[in-house]
């Protein structure tokens, strides 16, 4: 049985790539079991699902009592393989299997954070009981390799998204009411949490320069610790006519409908699902070259690229993308067609294969 570790009491883009995996893995009878925080919204999916879950309080990697029940579980339910999806569950199952159990590590790497150098974070990145890494991009391997990780354990798996959920785009009639949004008017739209690393000030002090005449509307889309900070901006810049914050929204493919232009503005990104959900929705995208974000698209053709930071670009792009629905439109088309390599199946096959190379025909094996 595969054994997935994740720590995280939210759902975000590492949750729902955990979810697509297990999907992948159910559908060819690969057993598995899932670890989680009790009452996430992980565990509600995956009992909706029908997938195993096993609550396990974790407060953070130097809980004791979950390594020991990590290691219970590796015991009892013959677990062949780990596979961690968080930093705290990487810590998690390195204590729990590193002098006990001659278990397979596969550690999931989905962000661009360099580690640091203390002692422990070298000793956590570079313990011969990892089998690999998998980052979700090249730009990550580059940087753990920087790290001194050797290449050898490092396999990218680029994150994979279902595409059938954006092959047809329901009405954003309700969404365009709820909000009040004239019909001749460009929506550009930002979906990603109110954090630093998403860079929403980069976004907004973008918009203050824009030189075109014609109506254009902001969506922000998503929560977060950065909320207050980022309308008093707003405020400040005399946007409040032009930017909305909706707050967390679960209609996302509704949004999609809604949206003339995608943007994302990050300093740093893994590699971005928005991103892959907006061209499947044959959206036009602005956006930075934080992270992984440019091994998605392609500059001039479905996408304009700016420099991190970079303002003045990003206000001559979004200009020149509202003022132009022919460049909208075959931006868009080149990013539906551009985007099939992410597929979601894509993803669990590359991964059945990593685990494969470690357990052969065993990875099929009831428990």
């Amino acid at each position: 049985m595969i054994l997935h570790i994740n720590t995280s009491r939210e759902w975000r883009g590492g949750e729902q790539q955990l979810f697509y995996l297990a999907q992948g893995l159910a559908s060819e009878k690969i057993p598995q079991g899932i670890v989680g925080i009790p009452g996430s919204p992980l565990e509600e999916r995956c009992t909706t699902e029908g997938f195993e879950f096993f609550p396990l309080e974790m407060r953070g990697e130097l809980d004791f009592a979950a390594i020991r029940g990590i290691r219970s579980l590796c015991k009892t339910k013959n677990i062949s393989l780990i596979h961690t999806h968080t930093g705290h569950a990487h810590t998690l199952a390195l204590l729990a299997k590193r002098k006990h159990l001659k278990i397979p590590l596969v550690v999931s790497r989905r962000v661009d954070f360099k580690p640091a150098k203390s002692f422990f974070s070298k000793w956590k990145y570079n313990h011969e009981a990892i089998d690999y890494y998998l980052p979700v991009s090249h730009k990550i391997r580059s940087i753990m390799m920087d790290a001194g990780i050797s290449p050898e354990k490092l396999i990218t798996v680029y994150s994979g998204i279902d595409l059938k959920r954006f092959s047809k785009l329901p009405s954003a009639e309700s969404i365009r009411e709820e909000f009040a949004l004239p019909k001749k008017t460009t929506i550009i739209g930002n979906i990603a949490a109110l954090v630093d690393h998403k860079d929403q000030e980069t976004l907004i002090r973008s918009i203050s320069k824009m030189k075109t005449q014609l109506p254009f509307q902001v969506l922000i889309v998503g929560e977060g610790k950065l909320e207050k900070r980022l309308k008093n901006l707003t405020k400040e810049l005399n946007l409040e006519d032009k930017i909305l914050f909706t707050g967390y929204r679960k209609d996302i493919p509704e949004l999609l409908s809604l949206f003339d232009i995608f943007t994302l503005t990050s300093k740093e990104e893994g590699l971005g699902t928005s991103v892959l959900d907006a061209m499947a929705a044959g959206l036009p995208i602005v956006a930075t070259k934080g992270g992984g974000i440019a091994e998605m698209l392609t500059h001039e053709k479905g996408a304009y690229l700016a420099d991190v930071g970079d303002e003045e670009a990003l206000a001559n792009y979004y200009d020149d993308l509202v003022e132009s629905e022919t460049k909208q439109t075959l931006f868009g088309s080149f990013n539906k067609n551009s985007v099939k390599r992410f597929s979601y199946q894509n993803t669990v096959q590359k991964t059945k294969l990593i685990y494969f190379s470690l357990l052969g025909d065993s990875l099929y094996d009831k428990v």
